[in-house]
């Protein structure tokens, strides 16, 4: 025999998924359309060093203890989330301890980093067979 309780099961079960799912997307959409605030490069250096962020990501954003954050950093505001709330061990940077504007300089420090050459593109390692990644 069909209920209304066997009916709206798989509904209710569906509707968080859809919330949360839109939540992101929207979130993701936000965080896209924002525009990148301008920045000093030499002044986000000089503050990513001073206040220590090469200790875990490396002086020039590459990662270590904490993720690579260069070349191709976050989107600013993901980057200044994270700077706000971090999801994993980071300390906390509210705005008081590093306003906008140098969240900016540091951003604009991250974008200013090159990318890497290839190992192509280094001729030591010209035509040095690269062995294949084992399955595992």
């Amino acid at each position: 025999m069909t209920t209304f309780a066997t009916v709206t099961r798989p509904i209710r079960r569906v509707i968080p998924i859809l919330v949360t799912l839109s939540v992101v997307l929207g979130a993701g959409i936000s965080i896209s359309a924002a525009a990148d605030p301008t920045g000093n490069a030499t002044r986000g250096k000089q503050l990513y060093l001073a206040t220590g962020c090469y200790q875990c990501h490396g002086t020039r954003g590459a990662g270590g203890a904490g993720p690579r954050l260069a070349p191709t950093p976050l989107p600013i505001e993901a980057f200044k989330l994270q700077l706000r709330r971090p999801r994993a061990r980071m300390p906390i940077y509210t705005a008081v301890v590093m306003p906008d504007a140098d969240v900016a300089d540091i951003y604009a420090y991250l974008l200013s980093i090159p990318k890497g050459k290839s190992a192509a593109e280094i001729p030591m390692l010209k035509g040095i067979p690269v062995a294949p990644i084992a399955a595992r």
